[in-house]
């Protein structure tokens, strides 16, 4: 494993992972190291907006389509 990694950010490390080289390798081995020792810098963590208007319907309800002589249940 090389030392560089170490001083790398998570997002860093999140980009680094997809790579097929040594480097891929070494940036999946120190994520593994950082999940078992509970390091984590906040850098990639997932943003949510609360305030942002959702496109589903859920109030909506499907209209099914059924063939010739099948009752509805």
């Amino acid at each position: 494993m090389t030392t560089l990694l170490l001083g790398t950010t998570d997002k860093q490390l999140a980009m680094l992972k997809e790579r097929k080289d040594t480097f891929g390798k070494d940036a999946r081995k120190e994520i593994k190291r950082r999940k078992m020792v509970g390091f984590w810098d906040g850098t990639n963590a997932i943003k949510v907006d609360a305030k942002e208007v959702i496109d589903a319907t859920l109030d909506e309800k499907e209209e099914y389509v059924y063939a010739p002589g099948v009752r509805r249940t």
